[in-house]
């Protein structure tokens, strides 16, 4: 079957991952370098209010977005009007936010008690104008798996975002230099992005299906800004009940342990949301995308926590100093929480091409509702640590609803999904072993610099689970070979 672009699916999407994995690399490279070098200058207050205030911001993004950047890629062949009419909805909501934040920015700074978000709220939500533009292109990219131009768009916004942020951060801005090196990285990516889409907005507003693609999109919104919601609450409970200090322990914690799980799972649903759309008919080809896209995604992101949670007190002495060793036991918490939530992304996609966003609606609603609330009882029991403890157990009971109701679509089970799956669980337990053992009776009789550990435990335990999953996992190995000849050979993708 031939896509818009004249390629195969197949080519398509070895084009796309030849882009993705180049691009998530350096993408990868330049976001953990500004948080390493910003993190040693800046203290733990600073990445409290920011992440107040990303939070706000962020939810605002997904309302003013409402859905119609999903609703662009999951319909075919929309007219120009159409388009139009949603890209006037989206900046006039964004505008719309951009006042409303702006005004309410010293009330919402009161009722957390941290002054200095009242500052920093107002100069924030200039981020929505600013990615508003961008929406209906990012949306036409990313439907015709133009995922290179997407990719290129990201890196330009990162390579922006690093010296502006580093030269105010030494400059002694303190959060400042977070919040401008945002604006900067977003300014940046958005023009890129509106750059390589072909088109421009017009003055026409209407069309045959903007009634059909509005009600879709209303209901997607209501899915995405609940998920949006669950997923910011947690800073917004610890920061109400453990303060700023605490609540930025947390969240550069929760930036490290998702930093390789979201790379990794971001992309891959960038290729999962248009491809589950195009074979929304299809369902035997969708659950064999669904099975590899769990076994890419797992095969990366299940080691990786694990292993980072194994030498979190070494990541954080080395790459942070003293200053965040108290968020340790909150890293290792949450690698392993991040573990699982690689997967959520994998879910959704599937049950919107088969139209099932009622039920993410009510899935999400419930997310909501529960979660946040576990939070708080486990921050006021035990600060940010307990929070965590509390909310991973009812997540992940919560995800298994989410897995079913995907699987029944697919026409697949748990049993087949634990087939598809369980050598890289074996291979992860054999490295998760392995390193324990040469941490506790190998490196513990003679102690070695932190450096020097860190690196030791981290080859050696890469080195076990590859040759476990060698031992166990070939048929991961093959396929896993074959993606990486797709990211050597981009003669293949073409």
């Amino acid at each position: 079957m031939l896509g818009s672009a004249g390629f195969s699916l197949e080519a398509r999407v070895a084009r796309s991952i030849f882009w993705l994995a180049w691009s998530r690399g350096v993408l990868q490279l330049l976001s953990f370098a500004t948080t390493i070098l910003v993190a040693r200058i800046l203290v733990p207050a600073d990445y409290g209010v920011m992440a107040l205030a990303s939070v706000f911001t962020g939810i605002a993004a997904m309302l003013t977005e409402m859905g119609l950047g999903r609703a662009i890629v999951q319909f075919r062949d929309l007219d120009r009007r159409e388009l139009d009419t949603c890209f006037w909805i989206i900046m006039t909501l964004a505008m719309i936010a951009f006042a409303m934040l702006s005004l309410g920015a010293s009330i919402i700074a009161r009722w957390f008690g941290v002054p200095r978000l009242a500052e920093v709220l107002p100069v924030m939500v200039m981020v929505l104008p600013l990615t508003a533009c961008s929406i209906v292109s990012d949306s036409l990219l990313r439907k015709r798996l133009a995922l290179d131009r997407i990719s290129q768009a990201e890196i330009i916004g990162g390579v922006v975002a690093l010296p502006v942020t580093l030269g105010c951060a030494l400059s002694g801005l303190g959060v400042w230099a977070l919040v401008v090196g945002s604006l900067a990285s977003f300014a940046a990516r958005s023009v890129a992005t509106f750059a390589f889409a072909p088109w421009f907005p017009g003055l026409r507003v209407g069309g045959g299906r903007a009634r059909e693609v509005l009600d879709f999109s209303l209901t997607t919104l209501g899915v995405d800004l609940l998920w949006a919601l669950r997923e910011h609450a947690d800073v917004l409970v610890i920061g109400k009940i453990t303060g700023q200090v605490s609540v930025g322990l947390y969240s550069m914690a929760k930036d490290l342990a998702l930093l390789p799980t979201n790379k990794i799972s971001t992309a891959v649903n960038l290729l999962s949301s248009p491809m589950m759309a195009e074979l929304q008919t299809d369902v035997d080809r969708m659950r064999a995308m669904f099975y590899r896209a769990v076994r890419v995604t797992a095969a990366i992101a299940i080691p990786t926590s694990v292993g980072m949670a194994l030498v979190a007190d070494d990541i954080v002495a080395v790459l942070l100093g003293a200053k965040w060793l108290p968020s340790v036991p909150i890293l290792r918490l949450l690698s392993l929480y991040a573990a699982v939530r690689s997967f959520d992304v994998l879910l959704a996609p599937v049950l919107f091409a088969r139209r099932r966003q009622r039920f993410l609606f009510w899935y999400c609603l419930a997310l909501l509702v529960v979660v946040p609330a576990v939070t708080a009882l486990g921050a006021v029991w035990d600060g940010a640590a307990g929070a965590v403890e509390f909310f991973t157990p009812v997540y992940c009971g919560l995800m298994a609803i989410l897995t079913k109701e995907a699987l029944a679509e697919l026409k697949g089970s748990f049993l087949e999904l634990w087939s598809k799956t369980w050598p890289i669980l074996a291979a992860t337990a054999a490295m998760a072993l392995f390193v324990f053992l040469l941490r506790e009776f190998a490196l513990g009789a003679v102690p070695e610099p932190r450096l020097v550990e860190l690196v030791l435990l981290s080859v050696s335990g890469a080195a076990t689970y590859a040759a476990a999953l060698f031992t166990v996992g070939r048929s991961v190995i093959g396929e896993g070979t074959q993606v990486v000849g797709w990211i050597l050979r981009r003669q293949a993708a073409d």
